[in-house]
């Protein structure tokens, strides 16, 4: 008796509201024909009945088929082509009458019209994924469908796994940011000279005032005058990258893609230098040691109206990166100057911050206020002119 139940209700899940409705109206007729005797709602209670058994043959038959799903590349940039191709076998001795195959991409859905499926025959059906965002899009699972053309019954069936595409923000290049404490062994030399530090540039005439310690005494008597040496400053290699997620704090969700961009710009060339990298999202700190899943971390950012704010950042920062050399806040054009300094005063981190502030309607610049640098970016492509004026 279950198993009868359990076949009847897999059987009513395969029909469709506009089938239900159908059957519906095919009872009330049979009712309403037996009740006045009408031979007209006989007539049409039968004529329903029919339809709906015609439409069930097209859902009988078994498929047996084994699917491939394949997306190449599986990470992007925004913008970049992305296709995939899912591969389908039929596994019975005889072929497979015309089937309907759906693929589900993102929020769409890729519909494949399959004319016949010979025994072991591959075929290879193309899709394209759209990339004009960032996103995890996940593709699949594909699914085949048998039914009637009127659409009274549907009956579907899984065949493949579920693949995801990352799509990663928009980049670009910058130069080292060099900035930072002073006299650290590992860290990076700038273009700024120095009487004294570990990182030795050049021999100089001395002048009064130097120290005679730095005097280079064997190049003095072969010279007949005194040198003394040259250093360049050498700066601490520790970046904390802060990106609010409060959409409160941007205008629009364009601006709000260009913050991601810059801190994910910021990320990369700091990965690249070698740097030491801290890296909070929205009140949250994220792993860094590889760059690649940092990349799907950023594509996968959801923003929240009042949640994930630049107070939550610098909160977290003064916790975890209160050692950093210089932290790059990424926020949006509705904080004024004003407020940020207060944010960052009130949470008391003492270190060298860079604030990039994404405004589309903004000329690019930048300012200086006290220890704090303010950057104003309209378009990625201004970033890095924006950064290496505000940092040389």
């Amino acid at each position: 008796m279950g198993r009868i139940v359990s076949s009847l209700r897999a059987a009513w899940r395969t029909v469709s509201p506009l089938g239900r409705v159908l059957v519906a109206l095919a009872v009330a007729c049979w009712a309403l024909a037996a009740w006045w005797g009408w031979r007209e709602l006989r007539v049409m209670a039968a004529s329903l009945v029919l339809l709906c058994l015609v439409s069930a043959a097209f859902t009988l038959g078994r498929l047996d088929l084994s699917t491939s799903l394949r997306v190449e590349p599986s990470r992007v940039e925004v913008g970049q082509r992305a296709a995939g191709a899912i591969t389908l076998v039929n596994n019975r001795r005889r072929a497979a009458r015309s089937l309907r195959l759906e693929l589900p991409v993102g929020l769409d859905t890729a519909p494949f019209s399959i004319e016949k499926l010979k025994a072991g025959e591959p075929v290879e059906e193309l899709f394209v994924v759209p990339t004009h965002r960032r996103a995890v899009i996940p593709v699949g699972p594909a699914v085949t469908v048998q039914g009637d053309p009127l659409g009274l019954l549907r009956r579907t069936r899984t065949w493949s796994q579920q693949e995801e595409i990352y799509v990663h923000p928009a980049t670009t290049a910058l130069n080292t940011l060099a900035a930072g404490l002073l006299r650290d062994l590992e860290g990076q030399t700038t273009n700024h000279l120095s009487p004294a530090d570990i990182a030795f540039h050049t021999l100089r005439d001395y002048v009064p005032g130097d120290d005679r310690r730095h005097v280079h005494w064997k190049s003095s008597a072969k010279s007949g005058r005194l040198l003394v040496r040259q250093y360049v400053d050498t700066r601490r290699s520790h970046v904390a990258v802060l990106l609010s997620t409060d959409l409160a704090e941007y205008a629009s969700d364009d601006e709000f893609e260009l913050a991601i961009s810059c801190a994910a710009s910021v990320a990369m060339q700091a990965i690249r230098d070698e740097q030491t990298l801290t890296m909070l999202i929205g009140g949250e700190r994220i792993a860094t040691e590889d760059r690649k899943h940092l990349l799907d971390r950023f594509s996968a950012i959801q923003g929240r109206a009042g949640h994930g704010g630049t107070d939550a950042c610098l909160r977290l920062a003064r916790r975890v990166a209160a050692d950093a050399s210089v932290a790059v806040m990424c926020l949006g054009s509705r904080l004024g100057v004003p407020e940020i300094r207060r944010a960052a005063t009130r949470v008391g981190l003492n270190t060298t911050t860079l604030v990039v502030r994404a405004d589309l309607a903004a000329t690019a610049g930048y300012r200086i206020v006290g220890s704090s640098k303010f950057v104003n970016v309209p378009a990625l492509g201004e970033l890095n002119r924006c950064v290496t004026q505000v940092l040389s």
